[in-house]
């Protein structure tokens, strides 16, 4: 797994190679640096995956499928953010036009297609609609969910406070994590559940307890 830190908001770009594919998990802007690491690396990706549809996650997207013509996955809660520059802040920032037209949707039902990549995919609403986090083996791509020692913010287009506190208590009680699960957020330094649960007051009852 390798990561890349791309654009003004310092995002993490991650190339996952599972055995059976290569996946670019928000691939959020210049994408000749993510071209450059592949060609080398000699790695042709199978798909591109994203963990919500803010500008600083998708800035690539559209080069990286063309170049490749390859699939890219989202939450069909997303679509309004893909589809709307002044929703996903790309206007805000500067970056013209900053809208996606060729992609496929994914929704709680239908994440089968990826169990033969040994990805699971689980919805975390709050940072916007149709977060998600993406297990694999003991690594768990948070988006920006959870960082360390913090969590994303919910005043953007969409957020919810209170939703982002129910997803956040719902990784204490998913049976598929534990605690030796590596953190690894849409920005920042990458962190492991445990240290989380101990350190990260966002996850404490303290915080939680007023969760529905």
């Amino acid at each position: 797994m390798k990561r890349l830190i791309l654009g003004q908001l310092a995002t993490n770009c991650y190339i996952l190679e599972t055995g059976n594919a290569n996946i670019i998990i928000d691939a959020g802007a210049e994408p000749e640096i993510i071209e450059g690491y592949l060609k080398a690396e000699k790695i042709n990706p199978d798909f591109l995956l994203n963990t919500h549809g803010h500008y600083d996650h998708i800035g690539a997207v559209a080069e990286i499928i063309s170049i490749h013509k390859i699939p890219f996955y989202i939450h069909k809660s997303e679509e309004f953010l893909i589809t709307d520059m002044e929703k996903n802040m790309s206007s805000f920032f500067g970056k013209k036009g900053l809208i996606l037209k060729t992609y496929n949707l994914i929704d709680d039902k239908n994440t089968g297609f990826f169990d033969k990549y040994g990805l699971r995919i689980i919805h975390t609403p709050g940072h916007t609609p149709g977060s998600i986090i993406i297990a694999y083996k003991d690594l768990l791509f948070t988006g920006d969910l959870l960082f360390k020692g913090s969590i994303g913010r919910t005043d953007l287009p969409e957020g919810d406070s209170g939703v982002i506190k129910k997803s956040l208590a719902s990784l204490k009680s998913l049976k598929c994590l534990n605690s030796e699960f590596k953190v690894l957020p849409g920005h920042g330094e990458s962190s492991t559940l445990g240290y989380e649960f101990k350190n990260n007051y966002f996850l404490t009852d303290d915080f939680l307890r007023e969760v529905d």
